[in-house]
């Protein structure tokens, strides 16, 4: 059987099909596609179904605008699951969200008794979604049944993404993609699939170690990010300009690399991967301390911003205009954004503020607090109305020598205005 799925999967006549449509599934069908590959699209909301079977992507990308594969393959996207039952490989590209601070798998595993009903021998099933060591596992107890024996007739695998959104140079003709499998034969069935449209893959025989490398990837940035965002507060109190230090420090050009501070952390992964890994760990017998230190520095960053904009506006009642709700600059996604903290934070001390985003005309109902709101425009009349601007997320979009014009004070988190001499900064 394994000779034969091999010789299939490398001839590309094969069908995969992919659950979750987002910021990970999106981008993995558009590669798939152009790949020449038949893909099956699954996802529970209606309106993006429609927006794909239109010809229109809602996410905003240079790759995705042209992507009109259901627009002409309508009968290959819905949300029954049974359109995939004549899928060769099934990749789940789900949300892992947190619940009170603790890993929310019912996407997943929801997914998985799904599947359970429709799954036959001679598939390839793939978890991309940011787990914690051991949740494949689950999902293959979840899955399995009398005629499946996994990894000999059913073959799971684990193949954590590494999209990065806004980045127009990210290519898997550069960026290695970590694969794994159950057993030989479901690692070996995951190399001949993401060879299609992954130049390098990286092997591991072990599920486990490939879940924890993912962890492992955004920990690393969010303990260097929690330190350089501490290391500003210290700054702050020395009187130093942390900029200018880590300018300096940057030129080292072996052990060391360059973070930069910020107003807190956004998007899925690097604010909901320390939780994953000190829950599961915790349920292991050991409690973190180091991770969960740096997982709290950067969530207390909107109240630290906030608090020192407030002391250094010298008006009653201030109203604030805060640029950018998207988590990074030159995305569309707005994932655990700091500017909804920040919002909340201000609608809490009763501060009235307005936002701008070019990339978020209006801000999704039942976000943060049910915070309902229009993107005001960057004109004159305006940015002289707000008592302050914050600047959130540094979007290229932005004409930051104009709004330093026309704007009374600005606070920045990000550090935009070095290369600048305006007067009117002050850098939170």
């Amino acid at each position: 059987m394994i000779e034969k799925l091999l010789l299939k999967f490398k001839s590309k006549k094969i069908s995969v099909g992919i659950i979750g449509l987002g910021y990970v599934g999106l981008p993995i069908c558009e590669r798939f596609v152009r790949s020449k590959i038949k893909v099956i699209g699954v996802d529970d909301d209606n309106n993006k179904i429609n927006s794909l079977k239109k010809g229109n992507s809602y996410i905003k990308s240079s790759r995705l605008k042209k992507f009109k594969y259901f627009r002409d393959n309508k009968n290959n996207l819905s949300s029954n699951y049974d359109i995939l039952k004549k899928c060769d490989a099934i990749l789940i590209c789900l949300p892992t969200p947190l619940k009170n601070k603790n890993p929310d798998m019912s996407y997943v595993f929801n997914c998985a008794k799904k599947l359970k009903k429709i799954i036959k021998p001679s598939q390839l099933l793939i978890l991309e979604s940011t787990v914690y060591p051991g949740a494949t596992m689950k999902l293959i107890k979840i899955v399995q049944k009398r005629n499946l024996s996994i990894g000999e007739n059913f073959f799971v695998g684990y193949s954590p993404e590494r999209e990065n959104p806004g980045d127009k140079n990210f290519s898997y003709k550069k960026t290695p993609k970590v694969i794994s499998g159950y057993s030989k034969n479901c690692l070996n069935l995951m190399d001949a699939l993401y060879k299609h449209i992954i130049k390098k893959r990286v092997k591991s025989n072990n599920l486990d170690v490939a879940e924890m490398s993912k962890l492992l990837e955004n920990l690393y940035r969010s303990v260097n990010i929690g330190l350089i965002n501490e290391l500003k507060i210290i700054c702050e109190y020395l009187k130093v300009d942390i900029f200018k230090v880590i300018e300096l420090a940057s030129t080292k050009n072996f052990g060391f690399q360059k973070f930069l501070p910020g107003p807190g952390l956004g998007g899925h992964c690097i604010p909901i991967d320390p939780y994953y890994l000190s829950w599961i760990s915790k349920k292991k017998g050991y409690k973190p301390k180091f991770i969960p230190l740096a997982g709290k520095i950067n969530t207390l960053m909107p109240m630290w911003v906030v608090k020192k904009m407030i002391r250094n506006i010298k008006v009653k009642n201030p109203k604030i205009l805060i640029l950018g709700v998207a988590y990074k600059k030159n995305v569309d996604d707005d994932r655990e954004s700091p500017s909804f903290e920040i919002m909340k934070i201000l609608k809490k001390m009763k501060i009235s503020f307005e936002y701008n985003d070019p990339f978020f005309k209006t801000i999704r109902k039942g976000r943060q607090n049910n915070i309902t709101k229009k993107s005001v425009l960057l004109n004159q009349t305006n940015l002289r109305k707000f008592s302050a601007v914050l600047i959130v997320t540094d979007h290229d979009q932005y004409n930051y020598k104009y709004i330093a014009k026309n704007s009374k004070i600005i606070f920045d988190t990000r550090g935009v205005y070095k290369k600048y001499r305006f007067k009117n900064i002050i850098y939170c």
